[in-house]
C-alpha cells in the first residue's frame, strides 16, 4: 500500500449516501410491514400500534438505530461490532488505495472510529430520548409489564427511582407495571403511592417481587411484604401471600434467562409451582434465550398449561420496550388499581394459556443459525427499512440530504480558504 500520495485531487463531500438513503426508503415503502408482532405463533395478529410522537419522528434516524440495537440479543450485537469493524477496515483500505494516507493518520481516524462507536451504544443505553408507545385497539384490552425494577434492586440504576418507573412504563404505552425488585418492596410501595383512583386514568403500578426458588428466578405478582419471611429459601416456593386485606395465592411466573430443565411445574391445584413463563424479557441475555429457545417455551407452555408473559426486566437502561402482555379485562380502566391487580392475576391464574398475548416490536430473529447471526447488520438495516412509517422515511431523507448541503457548504468555505 503506498504511504501517501502527493498532488492527489481533493474531492468534494459525495453524494452518494443521500442518494441510496433516498432510493431506499422509497423502494422499500411497498414492502412496508407493521412494527409489531404477535412471539405467539397461535395467535392472531396483534391489535395493535405503535404511536411515535413528533420528537422521535423529527429523530427518526437516530431514534430507529437506537431501538434496533437496543432490540438485539447479546451474539447479535457482537456480530453487528465485528460486521461494523470488517466494513471500516475496507472502507480505509479502498481509501489508502485510492486517495493515500499515512499509517498515524490511520490509527488516529481508527480511535475516534471506535470511540463513536462505544459513545453511540453508551447513548443508546444512558441517553433520555423519544420512546415508541404502544396503542391497543381495544379499550378492554390493558398492557402489563410482569417484570420490571427500581433502585432498590441491588443492580438496579441508581437514578431510577419508582417514578423514573413509572414514567418508562408510561412513554412506552404500558398500563399496568408490576415492580418486581429482588427480595424487596420498597419500591413499589412508593411507585403505588401516586397510582390513579381509577386505573383507566394513568399508569397502575402494582406490586411484586423477585426471588430464587428450586435455583431459579421467579416473579410473583400481586406479593406483598408477608413473602418476605419466606424469600432466600432457595428449596421453598412462596404459598398463600396477603394483599389487599385477603388470602390469596400468587401468580408465580418462570423468567429468562435461567434453566428452564428447573422449571417448577403447577401442582393441580395450581397453587404451587409456576403458571406463567416469560417468552420474552427484555434485557439482552433475555432475548438471547428467548430468540433460541421461543419454540421450547411455547411447548412448555402448551403441555403445562402456563401463561405466556412479557417482561421488561428493565433496571433503568435505554428508552426502548421490547414487549408487552396484553390481557383483555373488560371494563379495567373504571376499576380502583387493587382491583386491576387482583384481576389480572385471576385471569392469568383460571385462563393460564389462553389468558395473555405477547405483543412485541419486529426484531431480526437469528433463532440459533449462525448465518442468519453473521448477517445481523444486513437484517437490522432491513428491519429498519421495512418497518419505517411514512414519516419516518421522509425525515430520514430530509436529514439524508441536510447533511450533504452542511458537508457541501463546509467543503466549499475549506476550499475558499485555502485560495
Amino acid at each position: 500500500m503506498p504511504s501517501n500520495v502527493v498532488g492527489a485531487k481533493r474531492r468534494g463531500p459525495s453524494r452518494l449516501p443521500a442518494v441510496i438513503i433516498t432510493l431506499l426508503s422509497l423502494a422499500s415503502w411497498p414492502l412496508a410491514v407493521s412494527p409489531l408482532i404477535d412471539l405467539d405463533p397461535t395467535a392472531s395478529a396483534p391489535a395493535a400500534h405503535l404511536i411515535l410522537g413528533a420528537g422521535f419522528v423529527a429523530l427518526a434516524p437516530i431514534c430507529d438505530v437506537m431501538d434496533s440495537v437496543t432490540l438485539l440479543s447479546v451474539s447479535q450485537t457482537v456480530a453487528l461490532l465485528v460486521s461494523l469493524a470488517a466494513l471500516y477496515v475496507v472502507w480505509r483500505e479502498v481509501r489508502w488505495r485510492h486517495v493515500g494516507t499515512t499509517l498515524l493518520r490511520e490509527v488516529r481516524l481508527a480511535v475516534v472510529a471506535l470511540t463513536s462507536l462505544l459513545v453511540f451504544f453508551a447513548l443508546c443505553i444512558v441517553a433520555p430520548r423519544p420512546m415508541a408507545r404502544l396503542a391497543l385497539d381495544d379499550a378492554d384490552a390493558v398492557a402489563v409489564d410482569v417484570h420490571s425494577h427500581t433502585r432498590f434492586s441491588h443492580d438496579g440504576r441508581s437514578s431510577f427511582t419508582p417514578d423514573a418507573n413509572r414514567a418508562w412504563h408510561r412513554d412506552a404505552g404500558f398500563d399496568v407495571a408490576f415492580i418486581t425488585d429482588h427480595s424487596r418492596f420498597e419500591g413499589a410501595r412508593e411507585a403505588a403511592q401516586h397510582n390513579p383512583a381509577r386505573a383507566g386514568a394513568g399508569l397502575t403500578a402494582l406490586s411484586g417481587v423477585e426471588f430464587v426458588a428450586m435455583h431459579n428466578h421467579l416473579v410473583a405478582l400481586q406479593a406483598s411484604d408477608s413473602v418476605t419471611a419466606r424469600l432466600g429459601i432457595d428449596s421453598a416456593v412462596p404459598s398463600a401471600v396477603v394483599t389487599g386485606g385477603a388470602a390469596r395465592y400468587p401468580v408465580l411466573v418462570q423468567t429468562i434467562p435461567d434453566n428452564l430443565d428447573r422449571l417448577v411445574p403447577p401442582d393441580s391445584s395450581g397453587r404451587h409451582g409456576v403458571i406463567a413463563i416469560e417468552l420474552s424479557d427484555g434485557s439482552p441475555r433475555g432475548i438471547e434465550q428467548s430468540q433460541r429457545d421461543r419454540s421450547r417455551i411455547v411447548r412448555l407452555a402448551d403441555s403445562l398449561d402456563l401463561a405466556l408473559v412479557a417482561g421488561s426486566d428493565n433496571h433503568g437502561w435505554g428508552r426502548t420496550a421490547v414487549a408487552w402482555s396484553v390481557l383483555h379485562i373488560p371494563g379495567w380502566r373504571s376499576l380502583s388499581p387493587d382491583s386491576l391487580g387482583n384481576a389480572i392475576v385471576d385471569r392469568i391464574r383460571t385462563a393460564r394459556r389462553r389468558s395473555v398475548e405477547v405483543i412485541a416490536r419486529r426484531s431480526p430473529d437469528a433463532a440459533g443459525s449462525r448465518a442468519l447471526l453473521v448477517a445481523t447488520l444486513p437484517a437490522v438495516a432491513w428491519n429498519i427499512l421495512r418497518t419505517m412509517s411514512a414519516l419516518e422515511r421522509i425525515t430520514w431523507i430530509t436529514w439524508a440530504w441536510i447533511a450533504t448541503a452542511i458537508a457541501v457548504y463546509a467543503a466549499d468555505r475549506r476550499t475558499r480558504t485555502v485560495q
